[in-house]
């Protein structure tokens, strides 16, 4: 009796594996979306090169301050992807037409800066919704910073020849020295490798979510093309049992995340290559493989679950959006929040969801808590058992028919 359960196993696994490996769009549309979030990070930066936003410094004052200024600004700006600097020399202070951010130079700017208690006014024009404009602020800014701490620093010396004493103009201006230093949770000091391998932790959970949507829409569509074609008729006539059923849906369903997991590992691989992002050694490329495997096959469990409860292609396709939108919440927060500083009662809730123990997963590695990961792996892995649990007990063979 076990051995001809087990050979039913085996064959309905061996007939889903097959279709999926026949399948060309199910595989082609795995090896896409693997490689989706590694060409959009290629895509951003090529398209940000590409774009030729112009940030215009408007000089209504010719003193030698604001020649100054206008040459820091534009030395900040030198080789910043998309912006191209441009000085105009206006009597009128009003941004011109065609520039994302302009910086205007009142009349009276030198003789302020040459003054000891005038303020110094810098006008700033912005257009809205723009990123590039955004992106050029940040450069700007801190071509600002500098012009404001070296006229500081003059005034300083000024005011202490005035008086008589000698100052350091650096420390009356920032007396507070910031020493910086990363550090693990444990608190020893974090190495350069350590730091890199944190970041690239993050990226990598993220980067889970590319490949599970298709590989949870071929394990729905396995389903509910057993109803769709008739072939649920005959499954349901068979000795087959809900446990067999399960088994071997899910066991064809790992076809999937050996395929995925593969991929994504190379999309990894390609995207740290043509970036030169750091940090994804071998080791932590591995658990991420490990761990896109984990999740696809919990997804894999809850789509069984969910596709026998609820029949109909339709209904499979959206509980299928709801399961792969659930992880995208999750993989989403991950870049930037910390969940383990979380409540302890949201905490509780998110650690029902299986993709948080994903992502804990991976990022507990990177962060040498071996112990944690593999806790968190185990934790994916009961939930993935359960799932497939409560899909036995949900199994009927009546629910393998196909329903006017």
């Amino acid at each position: 009796m076990a051995e001809r359960a087990l050979d039913r196993v085996a064959a309905l696994a061996w007939k889903d594996a097959l279709e999926l490996l026949r399948d060309r769009r199910s595989l082609a549309l795995m090896v896409v979306s693997a490689f989706l979030f590694p060409l959009l990070g290629v895509l951003v930066t090529g398209l940000q090169r590409q774009q030729a936003a112009v940030v215009a410094v408007v000089l209504c004052d010719h003193g030698e301050a604001a020649e100054k200024l206008a040459g820091l600004i534009t030395d900040a700006l030198e080789g910043a992807p998309g912006l191209r600097v441009v000085v105009v020399n206006a009597s009128g202070c009003r941004a011109p037409e065609g520039a994302v951010l302009a910086v205007a130079v009142p009349p009276g700017f030198s003789v302020n800066a040459s003054s000891l208690g005038k303020p110094v006014i810098i006008k700033l024009y912005k257009v809205i919704g723009s990123p590039a404009a955004d992106t050029a602020e940040a450069y700007v800014s801190a071509a600002l910073q500098r012009f404001s701490q070296s006229l500081a620093r003059e005034r300083v010396e000024r005011l202490a020849k005035l008086a008589g004493v000698h100052v350091d103009p650096g420390v009356v201006l920032s007396p507070l020295r910031l020493v910086s230093e990363e550090v693990t949770p444990s608190g020893a000091q974090a190495s350069p490798i350590e730091a890199a391998r944190a970041r690239a932790a993050r990226f990598l959970a993220f980067a889970v979510f590319f490949v599970l949507n298709p590989a949870a829409i071929a394990v729905a569509d396995s389903i509910s093309r057993e109803r769709e074609s008739g072939t649920g008729e005959l499954l349901a006539v068979t000795p087959l049992r809900g446990w067999e059923f399960v088994a071997g849906k899910a066991i064809g369903g790992t076809v999937a995340a050996l395929v995925a997991g593969g991929v994504d590992a190379v999309a990894a691989l390609a995207y740290g290559f043509a970036t030169g992002f750091q940090g994804a050694d071998a080791g932590l490329i591995a658990v991420h493989v490990v761990e896109t495997m984990l999740a696809i096959v919990v997804t894999a469990s809850l789509t069984i679950l969910a596709t026998l409860l609820v029949p109909g292609q339709r209904a499979a396709t959206l509980i299928t959006s709801t399961i792969t939108g659930l992880a995208m919440m999750i993989f989403f927060s991950v870049l930037f929040i910390d969940i383990k500083s979380l409540p302890a009662g949201i905490k509780a809730l998110l650690y029902l969801v299986p993709y948080t123990h994903t992502a804990l997963a991976i990022e507990s590695y990177a962060l040498g808590d071996v112990a944690a990961a593999l806790l968190h792996t185990l934790v994916l892995a009961v939930l993935s058992v359960a799932a497939l649990a409560a899909a036995v007990k949900a199994y009927r063979p009546d629910r393998l028919v196909k329903r006017s």
